[in-house]
């Protein structure tokens, strides 16, 4: 039966910044499934729907259950930013063959607390009210944060596709000392599936002590850092070095 890959986007992404590696996994035989979070099938310039700014990072897990309980068996599961800590909680829930995080959000029993993310943060933190409301960055801090291996002349490109997410979401996740209901907590002796972690020597929002720590969480964990890439490991220049090492734990995997 052919394996299934569904590939989660981070915040203010879509499933459009896998293409890349959609295509080079269908072409090894692959079944890839890219879907768009809720509320994040916005076009260029489109004004969100104003419900996004309260969802909360369990609202897009329950989503993605949903799916995948469609599927004929669990599928492989790769996570990217914020796509990492709702893939942590669906292998929680058991509904992952195998799990790969790409510069993963961590749960809230790792700390993330440094000057890299915070700054990238800060903008919107300092907006009122920005918990209950969806939010974009600029593009100045976009192309700061996550755009650095882009193509100047690509970036604006880039970041028209960018859409709104929520506001609630970044403090589950940014400071998740202020949720109640600890919506990214991971229990890790529930999430038993092969895992591989990576990072990205230059990761201006998830930097690579932060995502070796995740890797810890999970005794099981492989963990691999890619030297001279970004956050935007997955899609920008040199995402084909990403994609064969993937592709050869994967094949170790099944064999």
């Amino acid at each position: 039966m052919t394996k299934t890959i569904v590939m989660i986007h981070g915040m203010w992404g879509g499933g459009w910044y896998w293409q890349p590696m959609k295509e080079f996994f269908e072409q090894q035989g692959y079944r890839c499934l890219t879907p768009d979070l809720r509320f994040h099938d916005l076009k260029a310039g489109e004004e969100p729907d104003p419900k996004l700014g309260t969802l909360s990072l369990i609202d897009y897990v329950d989503d993605l259950e949903l799916l995948i309980k469609s599927l004929p068996e669990n599928p492989i599961i790769i996570g990217h930013s914020m796509g990492g800590i709702i893939a942590q909680k669906l292998a929680e829930r058991g509904l992952a063959e195998l799990m790969i995080l790409a510069c993963p959000a961590p749960p809230n029993d790792v700390s993330a607390i440094s000057w890299s993310p915070l700054k990238s943060f800060l903008p919107l933190l300092l907006t009122p009210k920005f918990w209950k409301n969806p939010h974009k960055p600029s593009f100045e801090n976009a192309v700061e944060s996550s755009f650095q291996m882009i193509p100047v002349e690509k970036r604006r490109q880039y970041y028209d596709q960018l859409v709104y997410d929520s506001g609630w979401v970044t403090v589950e996740i940014a400071l998740p000392f202020l949720d109640k209901k600890q919506a990214t907590k991971v229990i890790a002796s529930k999430v038993t599936c092969p895992t591989l972690v990576f990072s990205a020597e230059h990761d201006r929002l998830t930097p690579a002590k932060l995502v070796q720590k995740i890797a810890n969480k999970y005794p099981q964990a492989d963990y691999h850092n890619f030297e001279g890439q970004t956050h935007w490991v997955i899609a920008e220049q040199g995402w084909e070095t990403c994609a064969d090492y993937v592709l050869a734990w994967l094949q170790r995997q099944s064999a």
